[in-house]
């Protein structure tokens, strides 16, 4: 299968040890047109287009199917609507928690099949959901039933990510530098070409490269994490995009802004990174893994920031991300992303479903550490 958020293998589920993701190689076929060259100071991408509405009957008529093991199947990404938890993944599972994370119950209407990838919220009750075939869902009671707005199997580029930056403008990010962007909370859509790709890329100039991740620091900066040892940053909500210098070639499949001009970015091969001025420069921070970083988040109470990847592992910093603590999972299964509920526990999502970790009792267990 193509790209999946750096989580999920072609097979369809994410191994225990490090492998890498089908989104570094690009399917032979449907590949997007070459990447315009654009100037190293940022390039404002083409001008946008519409997206069609997905109405086609074929399309609407496939929903995800109930399963009982739903919650321990191959989940993606997590996200808060309110009080409630999100969670979606494979086959169009989009599953709900309102007890941060202790149980989970299924959506009750679907309209997909596809592997979902990413998912966030606007407000308690209104979020989107993106994945492959193009797909992009709407939802506007927190998760309980989806509508679909978007749908495209034979463009074979999968949405890989999705942030909701505020006051109703989303952004989808994917597979050949796909690019989409709604003003109205995801009912209606634009695309238009990632164009800030020229300075790294004059070696491969007709290459669009996977677009892996997006952040907002704030709803007008933003960051993105791409292949290739590519990040970029706006901060005009995405109508410039100018490329970072990057410390690393390999994949980056997450960023995570932790305040002010603090910004980490993590990939293949335990790599991360830290920046104190936005991305102009960056620190290599050592994890003691060589497995891929996935997702990163911040611990409520105690401030402590938590990173997790495949392999079970779980890197948890006290001193904003100057450095890490390894506290890896005993089942060594595959973490793709993480949410941060009640204090110092997380709810994390990956190869097995959803589960909690409390970081505290965690700590406990390494030896020299006491707990964030």
């Amino acid at each position: 299968m193509a790209p999946a958020t750096g989580a999920a293998p072609a097979a369809g589920a994410a191994p225990a040890a490090e492998a890498t993701p089908a989104a570094e190689a690009a399917p032979a076929t449907g590949a997007a047109p070459a990447a315009e060259a654009a100037p190293a100071t940022g390039a404002r991408p083409a001008a946008s287009r519409p997206l069609i509405p997905a109405a086609r009957p074929e399309a609407s008529a496939t929903f995800a199917e109930r399963a009982s093991l739903a919650p321990r199947s191959l989940l993606l990404d997590v996200a808060s609507a309110g009080q409630r938890l999100v969670a979606v993944g494979e086959r169009g599972h989009v599953l709900l928690s309102d007890d941060y994370g202790q149980t989970w119950t299924q959506a009750q209407s679907v309209p997909t099949r596809a592997l979902l990838t990413g998912v966030c919220f606007d407000n308690a009750q209104e979020g989107v959901a993106v994945g492959h075939d193009e797909v992009i869902l709407t939802t506007r009671d927190a998760g309980r039933t989806w509508a679909l707005a978007h749908f495209a199997p034979e463009a074979q580029q999968p949405l890989l990510d999705v942030t909701c930056a505020g006051e109703g403008h989303v952004i989808a990010v994917g597979a050949y530098g796909v690019y989409f962007s709604s003003r109205d909370g995801g009912v209606n859509w634009s695309e238009r070409r990632f164009a800030a790709l020229a300075t790294r890329s004059q070696a491969d100039p007709d290459r669009d490269f996977h677009l892996n991740k997006i952040a907002a620091a704030s709803p007008t900066t933003l960051y993105i994490a791409a292949e290739g040892g590519h990040l970029y940053r706006t901060d005009d909500g995405g109508e410039i995009w100018r490329e970072l210098p990057s410390p690393y070639d390999g994949s980056f499949f997450g960023v995570k802004p932790l305040g002010g001009d603090v910004v980490l970015a993590y990939g293949l091969r335990g790599n991360l990174f830290r920046s104190e001025d936005r991305g102009a420069t960056w620190r290599k921070v050592e994890t003691g893994t060589h497995a891929m970083l996935n997702d990163a988040v911040s611990l409520r109470t105690s401030g402590a920031t938590v990173v997790v990847g495949l392999s079970g592992v779980v890197l948890v910093s006290r001193d904003g991300g100057k450095s890490f603590v390894l506290m890896q999972q005993e089942d060594r299964k595959g973490l793709s992303a993480a949410r941060a509920v009640g204090g110092d526990t997380l709810v994390v999502v990956g190869e097995e479903g959803a589960r909690r970790i409390d970081i505290v009792a965690a700590a406990a267990e390494v030896p020299g550490v006491s707990g964030p």
